[in-house]
């Protein structure tokens, strides 16, 4: 055979793996935008938790709820108790995330949930993440 008959077979192979390599692509870039709302709804979580301990006498919980939306007005849930007399916080917030690979494979939406509980112990405030 020529050399000449090599280069069709080169192409119909390389026209069949675009799309997966398209679709692997898109599916890192989902992944990795979903990992970057997690992060920061965590960073969120521990800012308002941060905040609500300095100022837990104070009854900080609407100033909590603005400070959660000032940050990422597209936060779907939160769930904040304050314990004052024990100067403890939990804080459950909670986002969705559309995604383009995922309405491809039939998983739309990708859900972030991010949980910590704060606490003051010897006059040093303590943030400690919650399995969601």
């Amino acid at each position: 055979m020529s050399k000449l008959g090599n280069k069709g077979q080169s192409l119909a192979i390389f026209v069949i793996f675009i799309p997966v390599f398209i679709m692997i692509g898109t599916l890192v870039v989902d992944v990795c935008y979903a990992k970057y709302n997690q992060r920061k709804l965590d960073n969120i979580a521990k800012e308002v938790l941060r905040y609500g301990l300095k100022h837990v006498d104070e009854e900080p919980f609407n100033n909590m709820v603005d400070l959660i939306y000032q940050n990422d007005s597209e936060v779907d849930d939160y769930k904040i108790n304050i314990d004052e007399e024990n100067k403890r916080i939990e804080i459950t917030i909670s986002k969705s995330t559309k995604g383009f690979f995922g309405s491809i494979v039939g998983k739309e939406i990708y859900k972030e949930k991010s949980s910590f509980v704060g606490y003051i112990e010897n006059e040093k405030i303590i943030i400690e993440k919650r399995a969601n």
